[in-house]
């Protein structure tokens, strides 16, 4: 999974400066949170400021148990789609670098439990996914990114934009 999502940035990271512009139609990034949890994600602008974003996200733990059979590790994976409003008109902000958002979507959530003997997968799980940040422009091609969602916390990451 982390080799597809490195392919998958690296390939990004490729072509979009062939492709960006003044006015970009979306970004691809990678987020991390301080809660350990790892995503990509792909965001695609409807009518300016609204606009539609993609996402996978992980989570792993593993535990060391005192005992002579190891370790025990539990992954949950998110995968859902949001829509994203950016608030920097309604807010006046002057800085037109600067892109506070909210948004609202859905999302799915698979986990597996592992450990020495067995592998377990328990139920798919899902519900309501909730963000808000702020971006900020570094150059025309990258964005930094700051947010908070109910899947990793606090999250920063890194966005190309096409």
């Amino acid at each position: 999974m982390k080799k597809i999502a490195a392919i998958c940035l690296f390939s990004a990271a490729l072509i979009t400066p062939a492709f960006a512009a003044e006015k970009s139609a979306g970004n691809v990034g990678f987020n991390f949170s301080l809660d350990n949890a790892w995503g990509i994600q792909g965001e695609f602008n409807i009518p300016k400021p609204v606009s539609v974003q993609l996402f996978l996200k992980n989570y792993s733990r593993t535990y060391y148990y005192g005992n002579p059979w190891g370790a025990y590790t539990y992954s949950y994976t998110a995968f859902g789609v949001a829509g994203l409003y950016d608030f920097s008109k309604e807010l006046k902000i002057s800085n037109r670098k600067i892109h506070p958002y909210a948004g609202l979507g859905l999302h799915t959530v698979s986990a597996v439990f592992s450990g020495p003997g067995a592998i377990v997968s328990p139920p798919v799980s899902g519900g309501l996914y909730l963000t808000f940040g702020g971006r900020y422009e570094l150059s025309p091609e990258w964005d930094f990114d700051g947010s908070y969602n109910n899947f990793g916390g606090l999250t920063l990451g890194l966005n190309i934009k096409y």
